[in-house]
């Protein structure tokens, strides 16, 4: 009995893992699913949120409106280009999410140390913005989890929450058909247009 209560946690996780994979077989067998990028990024030795420090890109800031997005990447970063996103509330002043911290409100200055950089403008009206970031900020605290899926109210990562808060008012930042969203497909929104970047 003893031996059957410690195998009963494996048992399971390991029936929950097999039912999400035959559930969702199409996206984890597509070669452009971001866990498939995730892992040709580690092969190359591209991990994690790559080589941080302060690069000093010294990006304008200007031409920001609240609802815009920020993308931040370091050199060698698992995720591609990008690994941070979040959403300019407007006063300088940036939404996005973290391990340590959860979903938190941080000046913007901080994207100045990233070696890329991307501001997006999403092309969207004022009034749908406004909207969105109303929606964000009820979520200041909420809960980080790195790899956050789609469904849910709970958990969040840094793209998940911006992703939802535009869903929210029919408009698809990602049109991907994946499990979760990464900051990188941001950048490549039909929704979205580069105001300014620096980097690659």
């Amino acid at each position: 009995m003893r031996f059957f209560r410690l195998m009963l946690f494996p048992i399971v996780a390991l029936l929950l893992v097999i039912y999400i994979w035959l559930v969702n077989f199409t996206i984890f067998t597509s070669t452009n699913n971001i866990s498939s990028f995730y892992l040709n990024n580690l092969q190359k030795g591209h991990f994690g949120f790559g080589l941080e420090a302060n690069y000093n890109n010294q990006i304008s800031f200007e031409g920001l409106e609240p609802g815009d997005i920020l993308l931040g990447g370091y050199p060698k970063c698992g995720y591609g280009r990008f690994s941070h996103t979040g959403i300019y509330l407007g006063d300088n002043l940036v939404l996005e999410s973290y391990g340590d911290l959860g979903i938190t409100i941080q000046p913007i200055y901080h994207y100045w140390d990233y070696s890329e950089i991307a501001l997006l403008k999403v092309n969207t009206t004022k009034d749908i913005k406004e909207k969105v970031v109303n929606y964000v900020r009820k979520y200041e605290g909420g809960l980080f989890y790195p790899v956050a899926f789609k469904p849910g109210d709970r958990f969040w990562n840094c793209s998940k929450i911006i992703w939802k808060a535009y869903l929210k008012e029919g408009i698809d930042l990602d049109d991907s058909g994946d499990l979760w969203t990464a900051p990188e497909i941001f950048y490549y929104s039909p929704w979205t247009t580069v105001i300014r970047e620096k980097g690659r």
